[in-house]
């Protein structure tokens, strides 16, 4: 055996400070109700010297459905995005100002994570905190201009009308709730805040085109951010302000999302060459989602999780010039003999940065049915649950991710559409949100007490 003094491979166990740990309950700082459009703020204040586990928290509210109680006449939650639906921009701003982080579309962001989890956990966990659907693998969204009659309706979880209520716990996808480290809140100047700018009325919710009566508004109150809140014994908590103090940065390591949105014309066929901006220094992965814009705000379907692939045969993308993959992704199911693998390894991969359990499918390896890439003889109808993602590191552009903030790299997605009459094009023009996997500083100034992000 080796002795002691010659195991130079033996860590020190490193000790650490006494913290007691409490929940706090935060509420609105603009008030206690909120219908569409709105905007809710939830004050992120926490005791002085005390730091903030952002991974265990989690909002929770409650929505109040309005309308006369009668046959059909309930309203379909998301079966994906479930109660973050409701959510159409998800800020984080420190107590100086500054903002730390922003998604616009959340509710489609929302939505893809939720379906690259495992459907286990979907159907259980997540159907009972986010009001989720409880058969993820073969539940589609409704993404028909016309609608569906309440007997088509299967798999989504509903709210009766005649002001009912449901509650909804909804763990955030923010690089702020994302940290490596606790959140030293306790020491910034100001009161961090979280905002919500809530979606449209009909685009938060779906229902049948045969109800008696229509849902007529919407409330969300009882807004709470829940978060535990660890605060260290005198001693430490003195040491490390006389740190911070000293001018020494205190630098907190995320991952998050940056949103941007371009427009497919109607009718479009063929090689579109859609062109993305972003200033991201360390970009990870992309992907990007479809939907017709017109469904955004539509009563009759799920706006949030209404994907389409416009009959795409394959995809990839460009930066500054240079082509990744060198040969495109495949994607049409029909016409590639099904090939989704490679599409849903790629999703996999460029969602892995963000959270390492991102390794399932919510979605029947029955592909031909269109339950993960939807054939194209309904695409103009039916929902599909691929995005086109791509990871930047498989395809060798380094471990640090590629840097967009220069000059002259533009972000450009070469997506081959069908030509087939049934492809989603033809009921309007389609949004296209880019959404841009990035590292994120966030640095603490001791002297000025100001917290910033970098990315």
């Amino acid at each position: 055996m080796t002795p002691s003094v010659l195991r130079y491979s033996d860590q020190i166990p490193q000790m650490s400070p006494q913290m007691d740990l409490q929940y706090v309950t935060l509420i609105p700082s603009n008030g206690g109700s909120f219908g569409p459009n709105n905007e809710i703020r939830l004050p992120i204040n926490v005791p002085a010297d005390s730091f903030v586990d952002m991974k265990k928290s989690y909002i929770r509210f409650k929505v109040t459905f309005a309308g006369t109680a009668a046959a059909n006449s309930v309203v379909q939650l998301d079966p994906y995005a479930g109660g973050a639906a409701f959510i159409s921009t998800f800020r984080v701003v420190s107590g100086t100002g500054a903002l730390l982080s922003e998604t616009q579309h959340y509710d489609a962001l929302v939505a893809i994570m939720r379906i690259n989890e495992n459907a286990d956990v979907m159907s259980s966990r997540r159907a009972i905190t986010d009001g989720l659907t409880q058969i993820p693998n073969t539940c589609t969204c409704i993404s028909n201009v016309a609608g569906v009659a309440a007997a088509a309706f299967a798999g989504c979880q509903t709210a009766a009308l005649g002001n009912s209520t449901r509650v909804f716990c909804h763990e955030p996808i923010d690089p702020v709730f994302n940290a490596d480290k606790l959140m030293p809140f306790g020491y910034t100047q100001g009161t961090t805040y979280v905002s919500l700018q809530l979606n449209t009325f009909n685009g938060a919710i779906c229902q049948a085109n045969d109800a008696t009566n229509a849902c007529t508004g919407w409330t969300i109150s009882e807004v709470e951010l829940v978060c535990p809140v660890l605060r260290p014994g005198p001693e430490f908590a003195n040491n490390f302000r006389t740190l911070i103090q000293s001018g020494l940065p205190i630098n907190i390591h995320s991952v998050g999302f940056q949103n941007s949105q371009q427009n497919i014309a109607e009718n479009a066929t063929g090689m579109e060459t859609i062109t993305f901006s972003t200033r991201k220094r360390s970009v990870k992965s992309v992907m990007t989602a479809l939907r017709i814009n017109k469904f955004l705000s539509s009563l009759l379907t799920h706006s949030s999780s209404g994907f389409k692939t416009n009959d795409a045969s394959d995809y990839q993308y460009s930066i500054g010039g240079k082509r990744i993959p060198s040969a495109p992704i495949k994607v049409n199911a029909e016409t590639n003999g099904y090939d989704a693998g490679s599409l849903l390894n790629n999703t996999l991969q460029a969602l892995g940065h963000y959270n390492s359990n991102l390794r399932g499918l919510s979605a029947d390896k029955d592909i031909g049915a269109g339950l993960y890439i939807q054939p194209k003889a309904s695409d103009k109808t039916g929902s599909s649950k691929c995005v086109f993602a791509l990871d930047l590191e498989t395809y060798g552009e380094g471990l640090n991710g590629v840097n967009l903030a220069g000059q002259g790299l533009p972000l450009v997605l070469h997506l081959n559409s069908g030509g087939g009459g049934a492809r989603s094009s033809v009921e309007g023009a389609l949004i296209a949100d880019l959404y841009v996997v990035h590292d994120v500083i966030f640095t603490l100034d001791g002297v000025s007490g100001t917290m910033s992000a970098s990315s």
